[in-house]
């Protein structure tokens, strides 16, 4: 899925809590992140709105009752999401785990994960960007 303004970061971000309200405002206080909000309801709502959005990262919360493994699982046996991460944050430990489907991967179904300790907006910000 080509996006629209390569210069520019979209971010997708699940969820409508305050902590992902707060994240949100984190993203964007000082930077270029265009950042946008979706309620997860279902899996075609939930590929609509990336096929809309066409985020280069998708947000989710851990503490979500969502499959995150299916979700991802989802997302990358898409061809035209090659090159997309998925970050998860932790509420408890301050860890994220970032996703990413290798640009070359022979198949789909295949992603990276690394995990990183966050404690500061600026990590947190580096880590959306890549």
């Amino acid at each position: 899925m080509p996006h629209a303004d390569p210069s520019t970061q979209r971010i997708l971000i699940f969820g409508a809590s305050i902590f992902e309200e707060g994240v949100a405002y984190l993203l964007t206080i000082g930077t270029d992140l265009h950042v946008s909000y979706a309620e997860y309801t279902n899996e075609i709502a939930f590929l609509d709105d990336v096929e809309q959005n066409q985020p280069n990262v998708i947000l989710l919360n851990e503490s979500t009752l969502l499959d995150l493994a299916r979700i991802l699982n989802l997302l990358f046996s898409i061809p035209s999401l090659v090159g997309l991460r998925v970050i998860i944050i932790r509420l408890i430990d301050n860890r994220i785990d970032v996703y990413e489907m290798p640009k070359q991967a022979l198949s789909r179904n295949i992603y990276e994960r690394h995990q990183f300790t966050v404690t500061e907006r600026d990590e947190l910000v580096a880590l959306v960007r890549g």
